[in-house]
């Protein structure tokens, strides 16, 4: 850097002979001679430019097909994405699927809960002697 950098001066000096810079200065002046010297030349020659004028304010078209092709591909990925994902998994299985299981499950609970300690005695028997025939039966743990 210090092979290059000489000071400030030196580098000011340097961008007065760069063509960046009379660019730069040839845009401020073409500024000031039409929108301060001559306000009236800007519309017409934005009339006698006609064609020139549209294509280079629809930026050739590139921001049309931008927006149709990769912003409106996106939108519509998302959008699969989120009636898959949002609406048909999380909202549809997780959420309204686990309420409709419980609900379900309380049903099938609710038919068997009377109140009645003969009936839960009577479950419990059941229950029971099927844990004692699993166990005997199929596991002969048991008995040995």
């Amino acid at each position: 850097m210090a092979e290059e950098f000489h000071g400030v001066l030196p580098m000011m000096a340097h961008a007065v002979k760069t063509v960046p810079f009379w660019l730069t200065v040839a845009g401020i002046a073409a500024a000031w001679y039409l929108y301060i010297l001559k306000p009236d030349l800007p519309a017409k020659l934005r009339q006698r430019a006609g064609v020139l004028v549209t294509v280079l304010e629809e930026k050739y078209g590139f921001d049309r097909f931008y927006d149709w092709f990769f912003a409106g591909g996106a939108r519509k990925f998302g959008s699969g994405l989120w009636r898959f994902g949002d609406v048909t998994v999380i909202d549809g299985l997780m959420v309204n699927g686990s309420a409709r299981l419980i609900g379900w499950f309380a049903g099938v609970v609710r038919l068997v809960q009377s109140g009645f300690i003969y009936h839960y005695a009577f479950f419990m028997i059941i229950g029971v002697s099927m844990l004692l025939t699993y166990f005997i039966f199929f596991r002969g743990t048991l008995v040995r």
